[in-house]
């Protein structure tokens, strides 16, 4: 809980004008890789918006994996390369990414390399931003991944994309105002060719990213957050499918905090690591709908040792709740803005309420395989 208060005073005090960059002479050689298994609804507003805004000394090359549509049919209308790939199915984006990359390193090396997802769109600029910053820095960088809510902005969606924002935007910013790496948060990443190419691409965990981002870290390239590189993505309309994606996500991040971040702590204290410490308490920290389930349970514990013994420990959950709640709801206010945080404070019960099945699944029934997400 502490250290999601540290982050979020760490990012109140970012300001963009003292962090951007300005564009260089040369743009590094590029490759923006798609992996995209049937878009073929999507794909093409992606790859417009990459080729509207394709950097200078860049290419485009989309992985159309198992698909059964036509996603490699429409991008052959756009000039970008297009590879298809057909294997067992069992691997998902990251089977997507490894063949791209192979691909890659027989037919046309570049020095840098971008991913974006199918169904994603990035931003102008956003692209030049992650390629120039990874060049630079000659290590993983991570844009800002951010959702707009299904529909209206209203009720649970309004709620669950200010969580990314806070998740994806405000935590990486702190983290990265306090010159510490971050996790990588899906779509809007980018490398050095020669980093990413031999790289495990997650092991085979739900929650690749992340786990990508701590096998990157003990090869010695910890990523980095760039802000100004925004990459928009949207939120499932359907309820169901909504629930079937958050349940990947966070059954994924579970299996880290309970698996993965204790021994990357203990490998960071033997070896007075602090990026290894810094990015296992990162890790360590659960989704926040879990976080206040468990506070809730240790509150009524400690309700009752204040009722039979000592009311220390309920004053300590009390006050730490109080700074955790109000950094949160300040810091969503400031970069998601005041009138939607206030608006989607309402459905906060509601919200925790339709995860706690998800968290009853851990422990019963969890999450093993990488799905991807149906299309609504």
């Amino acid at each position: 809980m502490w250290i999601v208060i540290v982050e979020v005073i760490a990012s109140l005090s970012y300001r963009a004008a003292d962090q951007q960059e300005q564009p260089t002479d040369t743009s590094p050689r590029t490759v923006i890789l798609v992996p995209a298994h049937n878009e073929q609804v999507l794909i093409s507003r992606t790859l417009e918006a990459i080729l509207n805004d394709l950097p200078p000394n860049c290419f485009v090359l989309c992985v159309a994996h198992n698909c059964t549509d036509t996603t490699a049919e429409v991008a052959r209308c756009y000039p970008v390369e297009v590879l298809e790939v057909k294997d067992d199915g069992g691997g998902g984006k990251p089977d997507a990414l490894k063949a791209g990359l192979q691909w890659l390193d027989k037919q046309n090396k570049p020095e840098i390399v971008v991913i974006i997802d199918a169904d994603c769109v990035p931003r102008a600029g956003a692209l030049r931003v992650l390629a120039e910053s990874a060049m630079r820095l000659d290590q993983p960088v991570m844009g800002a991944y951010l959702f707009s809510p299904p529909t209206d902005n209203q009720g649970g969606g309004a709620l669950s994309s200010l969580a990314l924002l806070f998740k994806n935007y405000v935590r990486p910013l702190g983290l990265q105002s306090m010159g510490l790496p971050c996790l990588l948060n899906g779509s809007g990443s980018a490398y050095p060719f020669h980093v990413i190419k031999s790289a495990p691409q997650g092991k085979g965990s739900i929650a690749e990213d992340y786990q990508l981002a701590i096998d990157l870290l003990r090869l010695g390239y910890p990523t980095t957050f760039v802000p100004e590189a925004i990459i928009d993505g949207h939120l499932p309309v359907r309820e169901n499918t909504a629930l079937r994606q958050r349940r990947r996500w966070e059954h994924g991040q579970l299996l880290l905090v309970f698996g993965v971040a204790p021994r990357l702590l203990l490998e960071g204290i033997l070896g007075m690591d602090a990026k290894r410490i810094c990015l296992a308490l990162e890790v360590l920290v659960p989704p926040l709908s879990f976080l206040c389930v468990t506070w809730c349970i240790l509150t009524v514990l400690a309700a009752i040792m204040f009722i039979l013994f000592d009311a220390g420990p309920l004053l300590i959950l009390l006050i730490s709740m109080g700074f955790f709640c109000g950094s949160i709801l300040v810091s969503l206010a400031k970069f998601g803005g005041a009138g939607k945080t206030i608006a989607a404070i309402r459905s906060i019960p509601s919200y925790v309420m339709w995860k706690l099945p998800m968290y009853r699944d851990y422990f019963t029934n969890r999450e093993t395989r990488w799905m991807k997400t149906d299309r609504d």
